[in-house]
């Protein structure tokens, strides 16, 4: 009885067992992947023609496998499993995956109550797959019972089976993640590849490039292998590379072993190994051929791949240990790398033939070997190249050493050499500073000299070149800020400049310098301005860049015809004036679809244009952004080959209500001949002699030019019309035209017409014409501009200046300048000189310049400023530096203003009129407050009201700081008052805060509260007196 009960007890625990074994999972946490691989009954199917009907009715063969295992070993024969399920979650959708990329096809066949509800077909011989593995998404119905069969059969393939199934939310975080990684993987590598690449175009370091076709072909192998081919490259190259990634590995393995004896330098370092290397390369090719014409069988070619690559690695980790041997260190890095991918690669290999676990590790360990590897190998590769370097360094050095008698000058030339390439990461760090002061001191001296020229008597061509080099190097100025500028842009520290310009000479200038280079190219360039203010308060410099832009670009896209600048402007409300430039071409124009990205930062159009039309690579995306911070737009409006007209419109402030091109008494009734045959240029010349109030006859023909027999003042001839057919006739006519003065229009690139041509004319021209080449033929301006200069001069204060410079070139041109003015210039040659001088004479102004060798200005400047002489004497900042940040660290160091280079003439005589000119004995002066706004009425009245209302209050704190006493604070206001009045017609007042400052400034402060009665008197009537001047203003107003 007992033994009856002990076989009943065994035989329930057999039918539990069995029961559980055969137990349906049941889904019901969504937020988990559920591996279905160990619950996998098995099915073998030797004649691989089993449909899913037929499996159906064979439920009963399956059988449970032999292990756990997903690797089901190698095989031709159809494999079919079979599991069971069902969902009680909240969950309908999930994703079947078989997570291995390598099998040929894999069916997945989903069947509720004996009916099919989903299949897929997929696999690597098929191209219908969405992700790089066989994957079926379907809606599980809820509760009820799902049979899951999986088709798979491989050739010369490990049949790895792993099953997962994944609801979908689940499903898509996992696949961004995944994406995530590979993307990390491939950039990687991909990123490694370009920098060396990259390196390789600068070192020429031949391994260098093996490294790179090592993973190149690395990169290859692993996008077929990894299932990524069969989601992003339908075609059939990519099928016959998925059905061959053995060869793409044997190109893996004869690009290592290029790349292990190139690095290694195998024939010196490693020559018993490099013979080894050899012959596995050879029998790779060998294998890659035979398997070409499928010589060797599926499941052979793939173990001799296998063997042959665990061989390769072992010998290249043979041939580090060898050249290691020999004393090449950068083998550490190679046998610390081929030492994982061998560890890796064999971990790989026992997990596809079934001898390790097929899991994450097992299956990704040969990727991640790889990674570390290239990086690794990157490593060593830098060691080489510093290693390399540094033995040429030591030969070099040991030749220099061995020879130091013979070749002494040589060896002194290679240690400067040797010194500066120490420096070299410095310099280039300090490159953008430097290049803007290294540039601008001798444009410094193109620009002043030019200037000195332009003041010189010339004859009227002369001067015209004169102003064309000034204008083309202050355009090469301009380039160079166009670099600074746009980092400026991109850092948003970009700001525009509000200062007096004429609109009407910016203009002028620009057309004389593009003119030249429309003319050079045989187009026509026509300047159409209109009555403009003669003053406006803006940035010209950045207007200028603008238009510097657009009107360059016009001409590079321009074959024939013509590029037109036109100008017109419009008043706006609260003082504000609208200039609006049209820039035209009749050049290939834009495309709307290339609209989009012109104004882009480095962005072209397309390759050809590229090629023939090369560029600075800045594009207009800085002309958008100067124009954005102008409050104004631009507009493009273009056709291809149709040509392009920009337009673009800018806001500034008026300061003259006086126009340009207004009507003059000299032009006034004047009879004016124009002969042009080109219409637009022709407009455009008429339209300004019509606005100076000249009556103006155009003629477009010999013809009608003939016909006409009255009396001209003046006839103006285009050369482009002369001789075309016909020179002797056309001579003919235009002799017989009645004219008292006969101007030759002609390009500014052409020499001097041939004499018979001359003979007729009495003054030649550019075109096109403009206000100030029509005023040179009524007058003599370079007396006029010569009288102007000297007045200037003349002017100036009777003061004492010293200027200091290390550049005798900037020197000179300061003497050239004040030679015969009221200002006695002394000059020093560096810092410690212009200290020493202080010590023993007296100043009224210091020019100094910043950046010296030795003590540099800011140095200088602190020992002056203790010096007994010149305490207080105003030290001016001259410098190249264009950044706003270097004005203001120099404001902020101690100097007392700011005179940027290359030096302006206009600038240097308003500089040395505001700080040495002699206090009025008036309290208030009108003369002086309209010179500070520029001569407009209505902003010195602003001014004066402005700094009247807040004189009171300042004052009231002066006083307060003066009684506690707070010298600190005492000296702050009284700065900021003698600032305020630097800007305003209150000279006493302004002397009286200079010297309390100075006093304050050299600790004299018995001295400064001496002043203050002065002081109070002072402001008390400069408060009075501007009251009651401004009252009268108003009055008169009224």
């Amino acid at each position: 009885m007992p033994s009856v009960k002990l076989l009943l007890f065994c035989l329930l625990l057999c039918l539990s067992g069995q029961a559980f074994g055969q137990a349906v999972l049941q889904l019901i946490d969504s937020e988990k992947s559920h591996d279905l691989t160990s619950q996998l009954l098995l099915l073998r199917d030797p004649s691989s023609r089993l449909t899913i009907e037929e499996v159906l009715d064979r439920q009963d063969q399956f059988t449970w496998p032999d292990s756990r295992n997903p690797n089901h070993g190698f095989g031709s024969a159809a494999l079919w499993f079979h599991t069971s399920f069902s969902n009680v979650s909240q969950r309908s959708e999930w994703f079947i995956d078989i997570a291995y990329a390598q099998n040929d096809q894999v069916d997945l066949y989903l069947v509720a109550n004996g009916r099919l509800i989903a299949q897929s077909l997929q696999g690597k011989a098929r191209q219908d797959q969405n992700y790089r593995f066989p994957t079926l998404e379907a809606s599980l119905p809820y509760a009820t019972r799902l049979d899951l069969y999986v088709r798979v059969q491989s050739e010369g393939e490990a049949r790895i089976v792993p099953v997962t199934l994944t609801a979908k939310p689940l499903f898509e975080r996992l696949q961004s993640g995944e994406n995530l990684l590979w993307g990390i993987f491939y950039g990687g590598l991909l990123v490694l590849v370009l920098y060396s690449l990259s390196l390789f175009a600068s070192v020429r370091e031949t391994s260098l490039l093996t490294y790179c076709l090592y993973m190149g072909a690395a990169l290859a192998w692993q996008f077929v292998w990894g299932g990524h081919i069969q989601v992003f490259w339908h075609s059939a190259t990519a099928d016959w590379l998925s059905q061959h990634t053995h060869l793409l590995f044997i190109l893996v393995l004869l690009g290592a072993a290029v790349f292990t004896l190139t690095f290694l330098n195998a024939r010196q370092t490693a020559p018993k190994t490099r013979r080894l290397i050899h012959l596995i390369a050879g029998a790779g090719a060998l294998l890659g051929g035979l398997s070409l014409f499928d010589v060797v069988p599926p499941v052979w070619q793939r173990g001799l791949v296998d063997l042959l690559s665990l061989l390769a690695i072992a010998s290249y980790l043979y041939a580090g240990y060898e050249s290691y041997a020999h004393h090449f260190r950068p083998a550490r890095y190679f046998i610390f790398a081929w030492s994982i991918l061998l560890t890796v690669a064999l971990a790989s290999l026992l997990s596809r033939v079934g001898l390790l676990p097929n899991n994450v590790i097992t299956n990704y360990c040969f990727q991640i070997g790889l990674f570390l590897e290239a990086g690794l190998f990157s490593l060593a590769l830098v060691e080489k190249i510093r290693s390399q370097m540094a033995q040429s360094v030591e030969m070099v050095t040991n030749d220099l050493r061995n020879n130091m008698e013979i070749i002494e000058e040589q060896n002194a030339r290679l240690d400067i050499a040797r010194k500066q390439a120490i420096q070299a990461s410095k310099i280039k760090s300090q490159f953008l500073a430097n290049m803007s002061h290294e540039i601008r001191t001798p444009l410094n001296a193109i620009l002043g000299f030019s200037q000195e020229l332009a003041h010189t008597p010339l004859p009227a061509e002369k001067q015209d070149h004169v102003k064309i080099i000034n204008a083309s190097a202050t355009n090469l100025l301009n380039i160079i800020n166009d670099v600074l500028d746009f980092s400026k842009i991109e850092a948003g520290k970009l700001q525009i400049n509000n200062d007096p310009f004429c609109p009407t000479e910016l203009l002028e200038e620009l057309t004389g310098l593009m003119a030249r280079s429309a003319h050079a190219k045989g187009l026509e360039f026509v300047c159409d301005l209109s009555p403009l203010p003669k003053k406006l308060l803006g940035d010209a410099v950045r207007i200028r860049q603008v238009l510097t832009n657009l009107v360059g670009n016009a001409i590079k896209f321009t074959r024939f015809g013509h590029v037109r600048l036109a100008v017109e402007g419009e008043e706006k409300d609260n003082g504000l004036y609208e200039l609006i430039f049209c820039i035209e071409d009749t050049g290939i124009g834009i495309s709307q679809a290339d609209r989009h990205k012109l104004f882009s930062a480095f962005s072209q159009l397309d390759g050809a244009i590229n090629r023939e039309y090369q560029g600075t690579g800045l594009g207009l995306a800085i002309c958008q952004e100067l124009v954005k911070l102008m409050r104004g737009n631009i507009e493009l409006h273009s056709e291809p080959g149709a040509g392009t007209r920009f337009v673009v419109r800018l806001r500034a402030n008026k300061l003259s209500h006086k126009m340009s091109l207004s009507p003059q008494s000299q032009w006034q009734d004047k009879e004016v001949l124009l002969f042009d045959g080109y219409p637009p240029s022709r407009r455009a010349a008429a339209t300004m002699l019509h606005a100076l109030g000249a009556r103006v006859t155009s003629v477009d023909s010999f013809g009608f030019l003939a016909s006409l027999h009255q009396n001209f003042d003046y006839l103006f001839v285009s050369s482009r019309d002369i001789g075309k057919s016909g020179l002797e006739h056309h001579l003919g006519i235009l002799e017989a035209v009645q004219a008292q003065q006969k101007v030759l229009l002609s390009a500014s690139h052409q020499p001097h017409q041939q004499d018979m041509i001359a003979a007729i004319f009495q003054r030649r021209m550019d075109r096109p014409l403009t206000p100030n080449k029509l005023d040179s033929l009524l007058s003599q301006p370079l007396m006029l501009q010569d009288d102007s200069f000297g007045k200037r001069l003349n002017s100036l204060p009777r003061s004492r200046i010293l200027a200091v410079d290390d550049m005798e070139i900037n020197l000179r041109l300061l003497a050239t300048w004040l030679r015969g003015s009221p200002v006695e210039l002394c000059l020093s040659f560096n810092g410690q000189d212009a200290a020493t001088r202080c010590e023993k004479e007296a100043f009224d102004l210091i020019l100094m310049d910043v950046q010296m060798p030795g003590i540099d200005g800011l140095a200088a400047s602190r020992m002056i400023r203790k010096t007994h002489l010149n305490k207080g004497t105003p030290i001016i900042a001259v410098t190249a530096h264009a950044f706003r940040e270097e004005k203001e660290k120099l404001l902020n160091s101690g100097m007392d203003d700011y005179l940027p280079k290359p030096v302006n003439f206009d600038d240097l005589i308003k500089l040395l009129k505001q700080w040495c000119q002699p206090a009025s004995e008036e309290s208030l002066d009108w003369s002086l407050a309209m010179q500070q706004a520029n001569d407009n009425p209505h902003h010195a009245r602003q001014m004066l009201d402005a700094f009247v209302q807040q004189l009171p209050a300042i004052v009231t704190q002066i006083k307060q700081a003066a009684r506690e006493p707070d010298f600190d604070t005492l000296e702050q206001l009284v700065h900021k008052l003698h600032g305020a009045c630097c800007y305003t017609g209150v000279p006493r007042l302004r002397a009286l805060c200079q010297q309390i400052e100075e006093k304050l400034k050299t600790g004299e402060h018995e001295a400064a509260l001496a002043l203050m009665d002065d002081f109070r008197a002072e402001a008390l009537k400069v408060e009075e007196q501007g009251m009651e001047f401004l009252q009268g203003q108003s009055r008169g107003n009224g």
